[in-house]
C-alpha cells in the first residue's frame, strides 16, 4: 500500500482529510488568532503533529518488524535488548547505565539490515544476523531508545522518535517504579501498537506484585484503548536474589520472544496497525488543540460554543415551523381529504358529483382563510392544490411562499445569532488587539446576515411528499368513493325519476301519434309547469345533497384528520433529524471569519466531546 493510500485510509477512519485537515486548521488559526500567542502555539502544534504523522508514514524498516525498547531513564532497556541478541560484538556497542556518560543517547538499530535514511547524528546501526537474534517467527529490527525522562531535551526528543517508529514496544519498568506517571504517558503515546510490559528487578518474595501488575495493566489499557496490551514479562532481580545475570537474561529473553511470537501471530497487518497509530495521534492532537484554545481563549471558546449551540438547535426549530400550527395543518388535511374524495368520484355519478363539488367549495371556505394566513407547508399545499387558475399562477404562488419561508428563516437566524455574532467579533478584536487596524473595520463591519439555512428547499420537497403520503393513507378508498357515488346518484334519480318518466311518457305518446298519422295537435305534447319541475328538482336534490354532506363529513372526520396530523408531524420530525444527520439541513456560516473560528473550535472539541 502506498503512502497516499495509507494516509487516506487513516484519515477516513477519523472523518478528516489528512494533511488537508491540518492545512485548514493552520489557515483558520492565522485568520482568527493572527500572530497572538495562542495562534503561534496552534501553528506549532500543527507542525509537531505533521512531523509525527510523517514519521509513522515514513516506513524505514525495509519490510522488517520494528521492536523498540522504551521506558524512563535507568529502567534496564538496553540490558533487555542485549539479552535478545547473541552477537558479542554487537552487545558491546549497546551501553547502559544511570549516569549521563553511560546512558544511551542515540537510537540504536540492531538487526540484519539497516533502516532507510539512517540519521548518523542521532542514530546508530549495529549489524546482527537473524541467526544471532531470538526467534519470534519473523525477521525484525530492535531499537534501543534513550530514556524519555532524560533531562536533556535533544535526548528525550530522540526517545520520542522511537515511539513513532515501532510497531511493537517493550515497555521496560523497574519493580520499584511500577506506579510511575511516566508509564501512563508512554502508554498514551503507544496507541495503535503492541505493548509488552517488562517488569524488571523483581524480588522472589513480593506479595503485592500481582495487585500492582493488575493495576498497571488497567492504567495502560485505559490510556491506550486501541493498543494491544500484553501480559507482562517478569524479570528477576539477579543482583539481590543471588542468581547469575546470564541465567536471568536467558530466561527473560525466552519469555519475551515467546510473548512477541504470540502477539505478532494475532496482530493486525502492518498497514492496519499504522492506520490505528495515525488515528491515535490525531486524537491526541485534537485533545491538545482543545486544551490550548480552552485555556488561553476562554472568552472566544465560550462565544463560539454559544454560537454552535444555537446553530445546532436553530435548523430543527425553523424546520419544525414548516408544518405550521394545529389549525392551518388540520385545514390543509381537510382540504386534501375533500379533494381526494372528489377526485376518486367518477363524473358518471351525475349529479351527485356536482353536489359534492359545490359542498367542497362552500365547506372549505374557512379552511382556505386559515391557509391563506399561514406561511408554512399547509399554505404551500393549499396554494398548489386549490388554485383554479393556470399553471403559471400555481408556480407563482409556490414561489412566493418559498421566498416567504426563506425570508422567515433569515429573520430567525438574524434574531437568534446576530447578538452572539457581535459578541464573537468583540472577542476576536480583543484577542488580536486590532481595533485600530484599517482592515478590521472592513472585516468586522456591519453584517446583514451571519449565516443561512441550507437545505430548506429539500425539506420543503420532503414535507410535501410526507403530507401527500399521510393524507392518502387515511383518505377514503376508491371503492368507498365509488360506492358512495352510486348511492348518491341512485337517491337523486329515484326521487327525480317519477316526473321525468311521466314527462317523457307524454312526450313519446304525442310524438308517436304525430309521426304515425303524419299529423297531430301541438296541444297533445306535455307542457310541464316550471314550478313543478323546480319543486321536483329541489325535492330530489335535497336528500342527495344531505347524503353528499354526510359522505364528505365522514371522509374528513376528526379521527382521520388527527391521525393524519400526528403522522405528518412524526414523520416530518424524523425527516428533519435525518436531513441534519446527512448534513443537508444545516446552518452554514456566511462569514469567513466566523466559519474559520467555528471550524477551529469544533476541530479541537470533536474528540473531547466524543
Amino acid at each position: 500500500m502506498s503512502r497516499p493510500e495509507i494516509e487516506t485510509q487513516a484519515s477516513t477512519a477519523l472523518g478528516q482529510p489528512g494533511l488537508e485537515y491540518l492545512t485548514r486548521i493552520r489557515r483558520a488559526a492565522a485568520n482568527v488568532l493572527g500572530n497572538s500567542p495562542a495562534g503561534r502555539e496552534v501553528l506549532e502544534l500543527c507542525d509537531d503533529h505533521a512531523e509525527a504523522r510523517r514519521r509513522i508514514l515514513d516506513d524505514r524498516s525495509s519490510g522488517l518488524t520494528v521492536i523498540a525498547s522504551v521506558g524512563a531513564t535507568g529502567q534496564g532497556k538496553s540490558w533487555i535488548i542485549r539479552q535478545l541478541i547473541g552477537n558479542r560484538d554487537a552487545r558491546k556497542l549497546i551501553k547502559s547505565g544511570n549516569n549521563a556518560d553511560e546512558a544511551t543517547e542515540q537510537l540504536i538499530w540492531i538487526g540484519p539490515a539497516p533502516p532507510d535514511n539512517l540519521d548518523s547524528t542521532h542514530e546508530l546501526y549495529v549489524h546482527c544476523s537473524v541467526s544471532e537474534m531470538q526467534t519470534i517467527g519473523t525477521s525484525y529490527l530492535l531499537v534501543d531508545a534513550p530514556g524519555v525522562t532524560d533531562d536533556r531535551k535533544s535526548i528525550a526528543s530522540v526517545a520520542k522518535r522511537a515511539l513513532s517508529l515501532a510497531s511493537v514496544m517493550l515497555l521496560v519498568v523497574r519493580r520499584d517504579q511500577i506506579r510511575s506517571e511516566t508509564i501512563g504517558s508512554l502508554a498514551t503515546a503507544s496507541e495503535g501498537t503492541i505493548v509488552i510490559p517488562v517488569i524488571n528487578a523483581v524480588r522472589a518474595e513480593d506479595d503485592n506484585l500481582c495487585t500492582e501488575v493488575d493495576a498497571l495493566l488497567a492504567r495502560m489499557r485505559k490510556a491506550a484503548p486501541t493498543s494491544t496490551i500484553s501480559l507482562p514479562v517478569i524479570v528477576d532481580d539477579f543482583e539481590i536474589e543471588g542468581r547469575g545475570e546470564s541465567q536471568t537474561g536467558k530466561e527473560a529473553a525466552k519469555q519475551i520472544a515467546e510473548r512477541l511470537k504470540s502477539e505478532l501471530e494475532c496482530a493486525w497487518a502492518g498497514d492496519r496497525r499504522r492506520s490505528a497509530r495515525l488515528a491515535a495521534i490525531d486524537s491526541r492532537f485534537q485533545v491538545a488543540l482543545h486544551a490550548v484554545l480552552s485555556d488561553q481563549l476562554p472568552g472566544l471558546t465560550a462565544a463560539v460554543r454559544r454560537l454552535n449551540t444555537e446553530a445546532k438547535l436553530l435548523p430543527g426549530e425553523i424546520a419544525e415551523t414548516l408544518v405550521g400550527r394545529d389549525g392551518p395543518l388540520r385545514a390543509a388535511v381537510r382540504s386534501r381529504l375533500r379533494l381526494s374524495l372528489l377526485t376518486e368520484t367518477s363524473a358518471l355519478y351525475f349529479p351527485y358529483r356536482t353536489f359534492l363539488s359545490l359542498l367542497n367549495l362552500t365547506h372549505g371556505a374557512w379552511d382556505r382563510v386559515l391557509l391563506s394566513l399561514s406561511g408554512s407547508l399547509p399554505s404551500l399545499v393549499g396554494a398548489v392544490w386549490t388554485s383554479t387558475k393556470n399553471l403559471s399562477a400555481n408556480q407563482g404562488a409556490e414561489r412566493d411562499l418559498r421566498e416567504g419561508l426563506q425570508n422567515r428563516c433569515s429573520a430567525a437566524v438574524k434574531d437568534r445569532l446576530g447578538p452572539l455574532a457581535h459578541r464573537f467579533h468583540d472577542e476576536v478584536l480583543q484577542l488580536r488587539d486590532d481595533k485600530a487596524s484599517p482592515s478590521s473595520s472592513v472585516a468586522h463591519g456591519p453584517r446583514t446576515q451571519v449565516a443561512y439555512l441550507a437545505g430548506i428547499d429539500s425539506l420543503q420537497e420532503n414535507s410535501q411528499r410526507i403530507f401527500d403520503a399521510e393524507v392518502e393513507r387515511v383518505a377514503a378508498s376508491r371503492f368507498t368513493a365509488a360506492f358512495s357515488g352510486f348511492l348518491g346518484t341512485a337517491i337523486f334519480w329515484f326521487l327525480m325519476a317519477g316526473p321525468i318518466v311521466a314527462l317523457y311518457r307524454g312526450y313519446f305518446d304525442a310524438s308517436y301519434e304525430a309521426l304515425s298519422q303524419l299529423s297531430g295537435n301541438l296541444s297533445n305534447f306535455p307542457r310541464p309547469n316550471l314550478a313543478m319541475m323546480l319543486t321536483s328538482l329541489l325535492l330530489s336534490s335535497l336528500p342527495t345533497a344531505i347524503f353528499a354532506m354526510l359522505v364528505l363529513s365522514i371522509s374528513q372526520s376528526r379521527s382521520r384528520v388527527r391521525k393524519a396530523e400526528k403522522r405528518i408531524r412524526d414523520v416530518h420530525h424524523e425527516t428533519i433529524e435525518r436531513l441534519q444527520r446527512e448534513g443537508v439541513l444545516q446552518l452554514s456560516w456566511d462569514e469567513p471569519l466566523l466559519a474559520d473560528a467555528e471550524f477551529l473550535l469544533s476541530a479541537g472539541a470533536a474528540d473531547v466531546e466524543s
